[in-house]
């Protein structure tokens, strides 16, 4: 009978190093190659030398529901240096005001203030944090991945992963750079479980430096969930 023959200690370790640091070499050209596009990504949407602090919307948006369809109308502003929102919202119940300053929020409602809870904060922090202005402004302190390349109706795109509180995928079109559409899932009250969500922009425009969708259409697990068109956009203002 043959004997078995013992792989020397020496080369088992020299193997497990070896795996160790092609994987660390091939992480380190994700996150490059990540990187990369971020840079790519922050260019398209904030022309470099531009300063932005606020930026102000005069939307109309379209929410799908089981009780028909709820039209929103009105103006927001985002400061992204502070995190502070305004919004004045034309609603089916009415004016909407809302604020919030310094970390706390507050919505006002026929004549009554309404102070927001933690979860209505978290989900406008949330929101705000996956703006791609927000990431463009903050490309430099994300955790991001390089998800590889996927073509969608002939258009090839460029798909980063950046890891927030809830991640959330950029797919960037390789000929701009620009986020035609962000993926990631949340919690669904209706079903009990999560779904994934898509948000496609289209019809950029720039204005005072910064280039905005002025048409954003929802999809929530595959069916439409709503859609908006921006009538007006001033940065800083």
């Amino acid at each position: 009978m043959g004997k078995n023959k013992k792989i020397p200690y020496s080369l088992i370790i020299l193997l497990v190093v070896s795996a160790t640091t092609l994987n660390f070499q091939s992480n380190k050209l994700l996150e490059n190659e990540a990187n990369e596009w971020l840079n790519k990504m922050a260019d398209a949407v904030i022309e470099p030398g531009t300063t932005v602090e606020t930026i102000t919307t005069d939307i109309e948006q379209t929410i799908i529901s089981p009780m028909g369809d709820i039209t929103i109308s009105g103006t927001s502003t985002i400061n992204f240096v502070t995190g502070d929102q305004n919004a004045v919202l034309e609603t089916p119940q009415g004016t909407v005001e809302v604020s919030i300053e310094d970390g706390a929020g507050v919505q006002k409602i026929g004549g009554r203030e309404i102070p927001m809870n933690g979860a209505q904060l978290q989900q406008v922090k949330t929101e705000m944090e996956r703006d791609y202005v927000h990431v463009a402004l903050n490309k430099d302190s994300l955790d991001a991945e390089f998800l590889g390349m996927e073509t969608i109706n002939d258009t090839e795109y460029a798909k980063v992963k950046i890891n927030f509180t809830v991640p959330a995928t950029y797919y960037l079109d390789t000929e701009t750079a620009l986020p035609d559409m962000i993926t990631f899932n949340q919690f669904n009250q209706q079903t009990g479980s999560e779904v994934e969500v898509q948000v496609k922009n289209s019809d950029w425009q720039t204005v005072s430096g910064v280039t905005y969708a002025f048409s954003i259409e929802t999809f929530a697990a595959g069916e439409k969930a709503g859609s908006g068109t921006i009538k007006s956009l001033t940065v800083n203002e």
